[in-house]
């Protein structure tokens, strides 16, 4: 069993887990590194002794870009692309330093703390049908199911969430996976600590301290082009049965997440990623009075 240790009651928890015995060895993982860091890519810093795991429509730029300052290279990754993904693919996964930083790892995974930035699933729901309808052409599949072949692309985030009831979700696009990396259901690391997302301004700085490392400005994390503009104030009426298209995403105005849910959406979206509810602590219900 696992013990808890509470760093902050509100913004960040730090799970202290002891080694339990698994069905598979550390040394036979390790023989098929694939399985374990099958996307999304996790970001192993061999000199901090950091893994950083996170997921995509939860703040993968703002992590990346985090992760990337405190191993030197997020001006490097910058000069390269201004979409920091671009870098982490081309580059730094396919460098010999990953390579040997995913290898010291498997060795001594014990010797790592892992670090995994995570969101409300309710509100990384809506972030995965935004971005569908945004990259129509990436979603071929998804659109032939939904819309038909010669068909407008447009569907309501009630259909959306029906067509991820019809799909394996922990092996799906990296958009709409769950949030829990097989890692985490693998190996037993020495330490996560967990960040939500809609906190990390106020739990990042105290990470760094907490763990030893040179206090960074979160704000130069958040900025980039790939966010879609999002309405301020308290949710409209239920829009989850309406048709949007958020083709363009300079432009795109996003209504309240909540504004997307009714009773019955919230209770198919809670079953669709039970796994990520119940490993991070979120909230199985939506608050309709707090952002």
């Amino acid at each position: 069993m696992a013990t808890y240790k509470i760093f902050d009651a509100v913004t960040l928890r730090t799970f202290v887990a002891r080694r339990r015995k698994r069905n598979k060895s550390t040394r036979q993982i390790a023989a098929n590194l694939h399985s374990v860091t099958y996307g999304p890519q996790p970001i192993v810093d061999l000199r901090n002794k950091i893994v950083l795991l996170w997921s995509a429509k939860a703040g993968s730029v703002f992590a990346i870009k985090w992760m990337f300052k405190h191993m030197g290279l997020l001006e490097e990754a910058l000069a390269f692309h201004p979409w920091i993904h671009c870098y982490r693919m081309k580059v730094f996964c396919v460098s010999d330093r990953y390579k040997a930083a995913v290898e010291d790892f498997f060795q001594s995974p014990l010797s790592y703390r892992v670090i995994k930035f995570v969101r409300s699933p309710f509100k990384r729901a809506v972030s995965s049908y935004v971005h569908v309808l945004q990259n129509a052409e990436r979603n071929s599949d998804l659109v032939e199911t939904l819309v038909g072949a010669e068909q407008k692309f447009t569907f309501s985030f009630d259909q959306f969430v029906g067509y991820l009831g019809t799909i394996d979700l922990r092996n799906s696009d990296v958009h709409y996976r769950t949030q829990t990396h097989q890692l985490e259901r693998e190996l037993s690391p020495g330490s996560v600590f967990l960040l939500n997302l809609d906190h990390s301004m106020e739990s990042l700085p105290k990470l760094e301290s907490y763990l030893g490392l040179p206090q960074t400005d979160p704000q130069q994390y958040r900025i980039s082009s790939h966010h879609a503009t999002r309405s301020l104030g308290a949710p409209a009426q239920f829009i989850g049965d309406q048709l949007f298209e958020f083709s363009d995403r300079g432009q795109a105005s996003v209504p309240d997440y909540r504004s997307f849910y009714n009773r019955d959406l919230e209770q198919r979206v809670y079953h669709l990623y039970a796994e990520d509810f119940l490993r991070y602590g979120f909230s199985t219900v939506i608050n309709r009075r707090d952002p």
